[in-house]
């Protein structure tokens, strides 16, 4: 292992000497591998994500990628540019590449320097495009749109006369001025048929909660085979056949599988820890309500497979937005084009969700949610209240959260609802998912929570420093306050007849954990039953995003998805965090087995001198604007 800490992107120079990278914040920093040596070369622009992946000039002198600039300090959006240092004297320069224009976002647009020196690509508005440079990486001339299809990861041939790229799931390869484009025949589309599974479990659970009312079951087994339960039925002592595998959990509560209705899939920044902290605390689905597309197909494939230990992932893509973003997945577009081109990306992605973001005009909210319910049939939703309805969006992803639309708002600056936001939402036709983000602070009331091992040896770092700090000391008065009023709204929804689905917008909160204190703030301050508390994140969920079918309770005929609880939360509501083993899909994961896979933060943390809590709050929150609301 060359550097602890948290390293990204990592990019040899073209002598193989040195290495670039990202730390967890965000600087960019250069390692000598000869002697071990790292220096910190600079630091971002702006927050809300990592810049992109750094890109070295052929004489290895310089490094250009993709960081995101401010424009005033009253908001944090700005363009996704293209920042150039010379790694010996630490002088950088920032380029735009047109008026007004970003880059795609900060993931997988560039730019990349060619090897002989004179052009860099990148992806804006969703396509191709190449710009003469100096050998000093300024812009050398007005940069040319070399493609009219969606484009990611641009890499140059090593004669920099052909590009390749991705398109949509194809690789394609062009010439420098656009001639000849082709797909290149590479089966990146490989799938291998499963065979069918006929194998038999019997779940004996001492206590079922089925999720389709308020009624809990005693002495129950569950029945699956293969992938879908077959029977719910009375225990019979012995009833089990020849070739079943019998489970026991006649001491513990069984209920549906526990869903994230809002997540945002950065894996590779948890070091893959993130999928496995959402199992460990019963989590069997999630929905990723923003992220990079590519990522979340891998990770939504690679947990259908068996290949990866997670939830199933229902997956979207970077947040649609206007010509300025904030989020390193923030798609940024000011052309009807661009939008165009993205949209048909998520077609060919398969979205399971459609995403606009706060500084997307209504044309292009309109357009997303065209292309959501025409092309492909699934739900779509903002930040914007007023704009999504106006627009047939069908929900918002927050009640509280950062948004720059005029009208729209759900709340006033002191945090309080008024009759047409209940009405909006009481009806059902429009719906939301709520994200409370002030349950954090419950863990002052059960700083036991800080200790369990999901948290001492799954999560990183900075969510373990700030796990500690919260649970340090009971909520305020004024949090608390602010917990009643919030679940108060809901309540008042909920009793007009309107849908909720509750998530937790991780990483900006704890994974797995967060949940569980979201789901006793509603219980807590919001009076609700335990079954009208869990239907939040089990039944609702799976129906607002179209799974309702196979999954959400425990009937036959569904997706065999369990969560099993040590203890009865009917009886004691917080035992509900206390999740010793999931089903999902038919295959039992166990808490113990998941936390034997990663070493415990102690030794982990050993001789750290970062201060991992300042690291959380850099990650999180942009640094002018600490105090502020947040919200992905």
């Amino acid at each position: 292992m060359l550097a602890g800490g948290g390293r990204y992107n990592p990019v040899l120079s073209p002598d193989g000497t040195r290495l670039a990278c990202h730390d967890t914040t965000g600087d960019l920093v250069i390692r000598d591998l000869a002697t071990g040596e790292e220096r910190t070369l600079l630091a971002p622009l702006g927050g809300n994500g990592l810049p992109g992946r750094p890109s070295w000039s052929p004489d290895g002198r310089r490094i250009a990628f993709s960081d995101r600039n401010r424009l005033n300090q009253r908001f944090r959006e700005g363009y996704n540019v293209i920042r150039v240092v010379d790694t010996a004297t630490g002088e950088a320069s920032v380029h735009q590449p047109m008026p007004h224009a970003s880059l795609s976002d900060r993931g997988n647009s560039g730019p990349v320097w060619s090897p002989d020196g004179s052009a860099m690509a990148f992806v804006m508005e969703s396509a191709l495009w190449v710009m003469p440079v100096s050998p000093r990486g300024a812009p050398a001339g007005a940069p040319v749109r070399i493609t009219d299809e969606a484009a990611d990861h641009p890499s140059w041939s090593g004669d920099s006369r052909h590009l390749l790229y991705e398109s949509s799931g194809r690789l394609r390869l062009v010439a420098r001025d656009g001639s000849g484009a082709r797909t290149v025949d590479v089966p990146i589309r490989y799938a291998r048929a499963a065979s069918p599974r006929r194998d038999i479990t019997r779940v004996h659970a001492g206590r079922l909660w089925d999720g389709t009312g308020e009624e809990v079951r005693t002495d129950v087994d569950v029945v699956v085979a293969g992938r879908r339960i077959v029977a719910v039925e009375p225990h019979r002592a012995g009833a089990g056949r020849t070739g079943e595998k019998l489970v026991d959990a006649s001491a513990a509560t069984v209920v549906p599988g526990l869903w994230d209705a809002h997540t945002h899939p950065w894996q590779y920044t948890y070091g893959g820890r993130q999928t496995t902290l959402m199992l460990a605390y019963g989590v069997t689905s999630n929905v990723s309500l923003g992220g990079f597309a590519h990522e979340g197909v891998r990770i939504r494939e690679s947990v259908a497979a068996g290949r990866l230990a997670g939830p199933r992932l229902f997956s979207t893509g970077e947040l649609i937005d206007g010509s300025r973003v904030s989020y390193s997945m923030g798609r940024a577009h000011r052309t009807r084009d661009g939008v165009r081109r993205t949209l048909q990306r998520a077609v060919a992605l398969d979205y399971d969700f459609v995403k606009t973001y706060v500084r997307a005009p209504a044309w292009i909210m309109a357009e997303a949610t065209r292309a959501a319910h025409d092309l492909l049939g699934v739900p779509t939703g903002s930040h914007l209240l007023s704009p999504g309805v106006g627009l047939g969006q069908d929900l918002t992803t927050h009640w509280r959260a950062s948004q720059r639309s005029e009208y729209g708002r759900g709340h006033t600056p002191t945090g309080h609802a008024y009759q047409d936001v209940r009405e909006t939402y009481g009806g059902g036709d429009f719906k939301m998912v709520i994200t409370p983000f002030s349950a954090l602070a419950l863990l002052g009331h059960d700083p036991a929570l800080a200790r369990d091992p999901r948290v001492t040896r799954l999560m990183p770092p900075w969510d373990v420093a700030l796990v500690e700090e919260n649970a340090a000391q009971p909520p305020s008065a004024a949090v608390v306050r602010s917990m009643e009023s919030e679940v108060a709204l809901y309540r008042r929804i909920l009793d007009g007849g309107g849908t909720l689905a509750l998530g937790t917008d991780a990483p900006l909160t704890p994974f797995g954990l967060h949940l569980h204190l979201a789901l006793r703030v509603l219980h807590r301050y919001g009076g609700l039953s335990v079954a009208q508390v869990l239907r939040l994140a089990t039944a609702v969920p799976a129906r607002l995003f179209g799974a309702g079918d196979d999954l959400g309770t425990l009937e036959p005929g569904k997706l065999a998805d369990l969560t099993v609880v040590d203890g009865d939360p009917f009886r004691r509501f917080d035992d509900l965090v206390r999740t010793p083993w999931v089903m999902r899909d038919g295959v039992v994961h166990r808490q113990e087995e998941l936390l034997a896979a990663f070493a415990p933060a102690a030794e982990r943390r050993a001789g750290d001198r970062v201060d991992w809590l300042r690291v959380s709050g850099v990650l999180r929150r942009e640094p002018c604007c600490a105090g502020g609301a947040f919200g992905l």
